[in-house]
């Protein structure tokens, strides 16, 4: 994949740094694999290099020019505040550099996600080609071809790309697949078919023994998210719709009963316009992350 202008720069200027990094740092190439980000790790450090350092420049420039508005009395800002703005530099470029480090491994379990989401649907597919007697460089490319399987089919097409385009053996392109793939049922799965091939065994009885396998597991793990899901139904009715209404209800005796008003309606505020919201949007958020089609 060629450089970016942008990238070109960077190589140039920090291409040496960042090769020694890399270099001690081996398992950011697996990470980038993983995370399907087509670059060399030194030439993404060496991006990253370049990004903090740019946004070091622009922090530093704007706290300068922000001294001088107030040397100048054009802005009246407390003293206490430049305690803050001084250390803002180093602290904005730390969280660029470290954000964009972890950058690859948030990406890989994000696909590790949809991988293992997508799988069993994948797998079925994977077995009915085989059935129906298609090489597995035909069953991969096909594969590869089906945008309603998502990462699975980003992993088919690298597969079939070394086997047709780099020209590589059905063994080793799965070997390198097992080796980048960030899902660990899917690597198990390539790790059994490799197996197969290499004891001899019948490798269109394996899919059809997987297929089976991993939609019994997806039944179950739907199964045990339709009675989690139900646990939290049952605590959102709880905690967001009978525990306020409780609460609303105590505030309201509580006044009537001498309690100071003020302070009573700050609370009733402080429940209804932050709390609430904060307990829907957690339950909302847990939903999400726990569903397995996420």
């Amino acid at each position: 994949m060629s450089l970016s202008p942008i990238e070109r720069v960077a190589y140039r200027w920090f291409g040496g740094i960042a090769q020694q990094r890399a270099a001690e740092n081996p398992r950011l190439q697996l990470s980038l694999q993983q995370a399907h980000i087509g670059k060399r790790p030194d030439v993404y450090l060496a991006a990253i290099y370049l990004t903090v350092a740019a946004v070091f420049t622009i922090s530093v420039l704007v706290a300068l020019l922000l001294a001088v508005a107030v040397a100048l009395r054009a802005v009246d800002i407390p003293g206490i505040f430049f305690l803050y703005i001084v250390p803002m530099p180093g602290l904005v470029a730390a969280l660029v550099y470290f954000s964009n480090l972890v950058l690859p491994d948030a990406r890989a379990v994000g696909r590790a996600r949809d991988i293992d989401a997508k799988l069993p649907y994948a797998i079925n597919y994977i077995a009915t080609m085989s059935a129906a007697g298609a090489s597995p460089d035909r069953i991969f490319r096909s594969l590869s071809e089906q945008p309603i399987y998502g990462e699975v089919a980003n992993e088919a097409s690298w597969i079939h790309r070394d086997m047709s385009l780099l020209g590589l053996d059905v063994l080793t392109a799965l070997n390198k697949a097992v080796t980048r793939s960030p899902s660990a049922r899917f690597q198990d799965f390539l790790q059994g078919a490799i197996t197969s091939l290499t004891t001899g065994g019948d490798l269109k009885t394996y899919f059809m023994n997987k297929a089976q396998q991993f939609i019994q597991d997806n039944r179950q793990q739907q199964e045990g998210f339709l009675d989690g899901l139900g646990v939290l139904a049952e605590s959102f009715v709880v905690v967001v719709v009978a525990a306020p209404l409780f609460l609303l209800v105590l505030l309201s005796v509580m006044s009537s009963f001498g309690g100071d008003p003020r302070s009573m309606l700050s609370t009733g505020y402080l429940l209804i316009l932050l709390m609430l919201p904060l307990a829907t949007a957690g339950f909302a958020v847990t939903v999400k992350v726990s569903t397995p089609e996420a």
